[in-house]
């Protein structure tokens, strides 16, 4: 009988970010799968999330640190350089996006285009992440998608469709001062809507951070979640009528819009390739273009037309049901199986 595949993921923190909870998912999906699994980070475990594994924390990443596995994890790309150089095992990247894209991350642009070109495997959320890493550096991919947790991204179980809203609660997730978030478009859109609305507009904020000065001169929301453990964003999603991302292009994949649809919220969402890829035919959102006159407009055809909101909850739950854990573990299996010559189980 072979021995499981021991596989290592390599965290650069374990701080509340969507891709951090993306790697500890998988860890945790692997783990109970049968596979050695072990987490490092350069921190302790995360407060936010119930990870039901250990994290080790270690000073560095390197082969001092890193224990000899089958496959090595790089969920960023210092530490997918990191699985490069210490040989521990065959070096696989997670990629959830281009980095090299982030404004935040330009000054690095040089270093993180390097460590893309090596020519290790990598594996991806999202089918246009495929196509961009084989265009631009032929890049040898794995599509893995993503998992919802329908314990926790699930409708409310006992529902009554309003055709005329007494108010609109409006959530936005994401940190202000992320520029491929482009909170600021959707908050300018969500104030200019608020003008030609017959009903109140309540905004409900959520962020790793607290809110700033600069964000709080666009609109004021009437909620703002700061922090939040991961158990708690259902409810948070469920309290809302309609969900807005206006993300740019470089967004990776974009889970918040899955979960609200999951929650069986309607979205508006950028017309970016991360939100269009959820499924085919694209009629599960309102998709517009990144201004702010194009989210008022959407906001008034959802706030005016229960129809509207009906088809785009249905539709979004239908999206939802596709991103099953179990779909993701076939994926990661399968890749596995490529990856590791003679690859065991």
């Amino acid at each position: 009988m072979s021995s499981p595949l021991r596989i290592t993921y390599l965290l650069e923190s374990t701080e509340l970010w969507g891709g951090t909870k993306v790697a500890l998912e998988q860890a945790e999906l692997l783990s109970d799968a049968g596979y050695k699994v072990v987490v490092l980070s350069k921190d302790t475990g995360p407060t936010w999330y119930p990870f039901k594994l250990s994290v080790i924390q270690v000073p560095h990443f390197d082969a001092s640190t890193i224990p000899e596995s089958n496959i090595v994890i790089g969920t960023y790309w210092p530490t997918v350089k990191a699985a490069v150089e210490a040989g521990k095992g065959i070096a696989v990247h997670l990629c959830q996006g281009y980095e090299g894209g982030f404004k935040e991350l330009y000054p690095f642009k040089a270093a993180i285009d390097e460590v893309y070109s090596y020519r290790i495997p990598k594996l991806t959320v999202s089918p246009h992440m495929n196509k961009f890493l084989i265009e631009r550096f032929n890049a040898e991919t794995y599509y893995v998608g993503q998992m919802l947790n329908r314990d926790i991204f699930h409708p409310v179980k006992v529902r009554t469709l309003k055709e005329h809203l007494d108010s609109l609660n409006v959530l936005v997730i994401g940190p202000f001062d992320a520029d491929v978030k482009n909170i600021r478009t959707a908050l300018n859109g969500i104030s200019m809507a608020e003008l030609s609305l017959s009903i109140p507009l309540k905004l409900i904020r959520v962020s790793q951070f607290a809110l700033s000065a600069d964000e709080k001169e666009i609109i004021k929301p009437h909620i703002y979640h700061f922090h939040v453990p991961h158990l708690a964003m259902g409810e948070i999603y469920r309290n809302a009528d309609l969900f807005i991302s206006m993300s740019k292009e470089e967004e990776g994949f974009g889970l918040p819009p899955l979960e609200a649809m999951g929650c069986g919220i309607p979205t508006i969402l950028s017309r970016i390739s991360s939100h269009l890829s959820y499924d085919d035919p694209q009629d599960y959102a309102i998709f517009v273009e990144s201004t702010p006159g194009a989210v008022s407009e959407a906001i008034l055809a959802v706030s005016e037309s229960g129809e509207l909101r009906e088809r785009l909850r249905r539709r979004g739950l239908l999206v939802a049901e596709r991103f099953t854990k179990e779909s993701v573990l076939l994926r990661l299996i399968g890749a596995f199986s490529k990856i590791v010559p003679g690859g065991c189980t």
